[in-house]
């Protein structure tokens, strides 16, 4: 019996951490089972059993021979046409490493990423500060400062577009200079990319009431915006957000319809078939944070109530597609009710849309834990040349009441992004650093 090569061995601590009965190394035995037996044939005796490498040609030559892949961790056959793979190694997504850190002037709640073209990649970061907001354009090393904008305690940025425009609406959660003191009424600002200038351009007002989000959506090639005003003033929550629509002829947002939100934190517009939709996360009443959030349905020209869900200190609603299968989940926050404690660790739930039945029913819980996250981190994942932009800050939140410590990357805002194609999609408000994977019919965390 000869030693193995030394590519078929491991010390067995990576696989049986918890067993100290095996040696420190061993080797795998593979057992292959054959289908059909080729007639005999004389093979050119070699030493190589089992070559590494990156690449390797598979022909009637290495025929029966094994390929090891070092970078993807897998061992293969070779059948004389293809490889068969016989041992792979399950990716794990512990792969991003930290790209760039930006150093920000206050908190940064929010990250919007976004393409202009003729420019590239740009991110716009909402935030807290006086200061103003900062967007900022990828230069194939990283992100650099492109552009200040006024703005007033910004939470949350939103870019969408009309035609060839682009435009960005800012939430502000603090009037400006010029507000009153006695004043409930906040300034969010959309503004309008110039060609010409090659910046962003203050284009319209709105009155806003500690504006949480934006969602930009489009309906019957009409373009609306949808504000999650969170509260008025101090202590009243249950108020009106607001669904503006694009007017042609005034080339200005006006309002469209009123819809009574409690303390509300997200919307999520989605298309399923000929249907959409609009969910709004609910937060607080004033009192508790067991309040329901709703999922409205467009019914000739306005949005009416679909179906009511319970929810505790929602924060993010999120909406993916698997097949022809629809689900929803959502962000819970924390469940309080009046002067009593807090509990941080509360589920977060996935629904599925029962097509038969015509609602969102329970699909899956997951423990999730509410965190307060500013500093800006971009991350490299080593695939495909992704990146991610995350926003982070545990410094305000108080953990008297929570046994969690607050790990370094419990963030806020959430970015992938494909800087060569100018793609990406966005998972915002992510509570924390997990990354769910679908196996069989459920969700696990990687």
């Amino acid at each position: 019996f000869s030693s193995p090569h030394p590519s078929m061995s491991f010390p067995s601590s990576k696989l049986l951490g918890d067993c100290d009965l095996f040696p420190k190394e061993f080797s795998i035995v593979v057992t292959l089972k054959v289908t059909s037996i080729a007639p005999k044939r004389r093979v050119k005796k070699t030493e190589e059993r089992v070559s590494v490498g990156l690449e390797r040609s598979c022909s009637e030559l290495v025929q029966g021979q094994m390929w090891f892949n070092p970078l993807r961790k897998s061992l293969y056959l070779c059948d004389g046409a293809v490889w068969i793979s016989v041992l792979e190694d399950h990716k794990r997504l512990d792969y991003v490493l930290e790209h760039q850190v930006l150093t920000t002037s206050s908190e940064t709640h929010d990250v919007e990423v976004f393409h202009v073209a003729g420019m590239g990649l740009m991110a716009a970061m909402a935030h807290r500060s006086a200061s103003g907001s900062a967007v900022y354009l990828w230069n194939n090393t990283g992100f650099q400062l492109y552009q200040n904008i006024s703005t007033y305690g910004a939470l949350a940025w939103r870019h969408f577009s009309m035609g060839k425009k682009i435009f960005l609406v800012v939430s502000n959660s603090d009037g400006g200079p010029d507000k009153r003191k006695e004043s409930e009424t906040d300034i969010s600002v959309i503004y309008k990319w110039s060609k010409r200038s090659k910046q962003f351009v203050q284009f319209q007002t709105l009155q806003t009431h500690c504006a949480r989000d934006w969602e930009a959506f489009n309906i019957n090639q009409h373009t609306y915006l949808a504000v999650a005003n969170h509260r008025q003033g101090d202590n009243n929550h249950t108020i009106d957000s607001v669904i503006y629509k694009w007017n042609g002829m005034t080339k200005s947002f006006e309002v469209h319809q009123m819809l009574r939100t409690s303390g509300a934190y997200d919307w999520e517009f989605f298309t399923v078939g000929p249907y959409h939709f609009l969910v709004v996360a609910n937060a607080f009443d004033g009192v508790t944070t067991s309040v329901d959030s709703v999922i409205y349905i467009w019914v000739r020209g306005s949005f009416q109530v679909f179906q009511t869900i319970k929810t505790f200190c929602a924060t993010d609603w999120e909406m993916f597609q698997i097949g022809s299968r629809f689900f929803l989940v959502v962000a819970n926050g924390h469940r309080l009710h009046g002067k009593g404690p807090s509990q941080y660790a509360i589920n977060s739930t996935i629904y599925e849309l029962d097509m038969t039945g015509q609602l969102f029913v329970r699909f899956q819980d997951i423990v999730t834990y509410r965190y307060r996250y500013a500093n800006t981190l971009i991350c490299k994942v080593h695939y495909e040349d992704m990146f991610c932009v995350i926003t982070c800050d545990c410094s305000h939140f108080n953990l008297s009441s929570s046994p969690h410590t607050c790990p370094s990357l419990q963030c806020s805002g959430l970015g992938v992004l494909q800087p060569r194609g100018g793609i990406f999609s966005g998972c915002r408000k992510l509570l924390q650093r997990r990354i769910l994977l679908t196996q069989q019919n459920q969700f696990i965390l990687a």
